[in-house]
């Protein structure tokens, strides 16, 4: 039987994934450094594949389990399904791992409790911890005559100190001799530090295994590669999404990770933009320097889409992404400014994180459209079942509800929605929600001082106008073209334009730029150069076939420089303004 030659991406592949069975077998920390479009989440499914075919019988004999910690829920349910949940792997969260791991643990728990000075004043005021219960349930600090309950931030925090002390490193090595930690790059940092401190030690167990890439941190503060002492580097120098004139970009931005492309002969163009040309008045604020005006640069960013379709380009939702700076800049322009400010993370509306935004985009609008197009079998099916309309009263009492549940969307708040939603039961709000719901009841109007984010969050989301849910579920669903680089990471898209500009002061699109050829690192900007090429590299690596970039600000000499040097002079182009 006649096998086709692997690619060179197979290839980089097959040489990665032996790197990380060799390290398995001989029980080292590693890190597997997978870049963008390399297969990470792949590899780590293999990883587990072998340990469960390997070890998977003698670990369930000896009541152990292999553990993997993920980021968040969507990727624990992407890698519990891919392993078909093999109960010698448990697949979980950084805070449902450490939860379960914590929890019988009363009397250390109530220790660390009691060492967090900001809480004293609640613990006395209802007559100290004593042998209260600690309980992790409603995801902000609180304590009654009872028990107490513990905060997000709490729980990774709690495992570390906790890791500190060899006997619980010594249960830990006990339940999981080895444990694989997906996007290290992002999981808490006090976790992490525990880890480093304690575990990452030549003869320390469990066995640790890291999957990333830190090029694309974007959720926490640190944007350069920890130091993990006795963890061995993996690189997977793969890149099995983009097309070599892509990938060549890619490879010029971070030459210590070069990728080999699954077809070398693939069609791809790469090309930068820029509008040093325009010799009107740019912007000159807190937050935008040297910028198009707003109403100079939408006619210029049609104008290069229009440009792009006459060359081959299709700007459909499902082809084409146009990449703005940031969600806010995005959410202006798509109809829902007021959502994109109450989240600290885009990820949590845009990839539905957070419960309210999952319920009203997946249940209640899918709801809502069924009805309204008269698919009474579909807005049934989403509920839940049929509820018995056999009398005409049923019918009329449905349609009522149906029909001012449609008003609220238009001329209501979020809060009005979920308010008569609790009334009429259809649809019947999730626990999640109907939980934050009853916290803001038993709490009160007023924000408190100590409030748990989430729940400020949630008192401000309700007093959203609801049509911009409306527009958010729009976007969520591909009716537009826009993203944000936040939104998409992981993503992948046929074409992808990249528009860079002024308009938040976390990210200098032309100091980047600069930066890249100048190599004049200091430690005053160190942090905004990595924070700024994370983004960057995390923009540019999503597209599969045709990639345009276009910086509306002025960029220097230098930095025309660089995007030569990562485009090639002659695919760097000056437009007319």
């Amino acid at each position: 039987m006649n096998h086709a030659p692997q690619s060179p991406a197979e290839t980089a592949a097959a040489q990665a994934q032996q790197r990380v069975d060799e390290h398995i077998n001989a029980g080292g920390h590693f890190r597997l450094e997978a870049g963008a479009g390399a297969g990470k989440t792949y590899s780590l499914v293999k990883a587990l594949k072998r340990l469960i075919l390997t070890q998977g019988t003698s670990l369930l004999q000896r009541g152990q389990r292999v553990a993997c910690i993920t980021f968040t829920e969507v990727a624990r349910d992407e890698i519990a399904r891919d392993i078909e949940m093999h109960p010698a792997i448990l697949v979980e969260t950084i805070h449902a791992f450490s939860w379960a791991f914590m929890m019988p643990f009363q009397s250390a728990l109530r220790e660390l409790v009691g060492s967090i000075e900001n809480r004293q004043e609640k613990i006395e005021a209802v007559g100290g911890i004593g042998t209260k219960s600690v309980t992790y349930d409603l995801g902000f600090f609180g304590v009654d005559e009872h028990r107490v309950t513990l905060s997000h931030d709490d729980i990774p925090s709690f495992m570390a100190r906790l890791l500190e002390r060899p006997k619980f490193r010594a249960m830990l090595k006990q339940a999981f001799p080895v444990i694989f930690i997906d996007e290290y790059q992002d999981t808490d940092p006090h976790f992490m530090a525990a880890l480093t401190t304690h575990l990452f030690t030549p003869s320390a167990k469990p066995q640790i295994g890291l999957f990333g890439d830190h090029w694309q941190t974007i959720y926490r503060n640190e944007y350069t590669l920890a130091d993990f002492p006795n963890v061995e580097e993996i690189g997977k120098r793969s890149n099995f999404r983009s097309a070599p004139a892509i990938v060549d970009v890619l490879n010029r931005l971070r030459p210590e990770l070069p990728q080999h492309v699954s077809d070398p002969a693939a069609y791809g163009e790469a090309r930068f933009f820029h509008v040093n040309a325009y010799v009107g008045v740019r912007t000159n604020t807190g937050h935008s320097k040297a910028d198009l005006p707003d109403a100079v640069k939408a006619p210029v960013t049609e104008a290069l889409k229009e440009r792009l379709i006459a060359e081959g380009w299709d700007f459909a939702p499902e082809k084409t992404k146009v990449l703005m700076l940031t969600h806010n800049a995005l959410a202006a322009q798509q109809g829902y400014p007021t959502i994109a400010a109450i989240f600290d993370r885009n990820e949590a509306f845009a990839k539905k994180e957070d419960p309210t935004i999952a319920f009203l985009a997946d249940t209640l609008e899918p709801m809502i459209r069924a009805y309204t197009g008269g698919h009474f079998g579909e807005m049934f099916r989403i509920l839940g079942g049929k509820p018995p309309l056999s009398r005409h009263a049923n019918k009329v009492e449905w349609r009522t509800d149906m029909d001012r549940l449609n008003e609220l969307r238009a001329d209501g708040t979020v809060g009005d929605v979920l308010d008569y939603l609790k009334e009429t039961q259809r649809p019947r709000l999730p626990d999640k929600v109907a939980l934050r719901e009853n916290n803001i009841h038993q709490l009160g109007t007023e924000v408190l001082e100590d409030e748990e984010k989430h729940i400020t969050r949630h008192r401000r989301l309700r007093a959203v106008p609801y049509s911009e849910v409306v527009e958010l579920v729009r976007f969520l669903e591909g009716h537009t073209p826009f993203a944000t680089q936040h939104s998409v990471k992981g993503a992948e898209f046929e074409n992808v334009l990249v528009l860079l500009g002024g308009g938040w002061n976390h990210y200098n699109w032309p100091g980047l730029m600069e930066l890249l050829h100048t190599k004049r690192i200091t430690d005053r900007n160190t942090k905004g150069y990595h924070r700024a090429r994370n983004l960057f590299y995390v923009a540019i690596s999503r597209p599969k076939v045709r990639l345009a970039v276009l910086a509306t600000q002025t960029i220097s000499q230098a930095g025309l420089a660089a995007a030569s040097d990562l485009f090639g002079a002659g695919s760097v182009i000056g437009l007319t303004v």
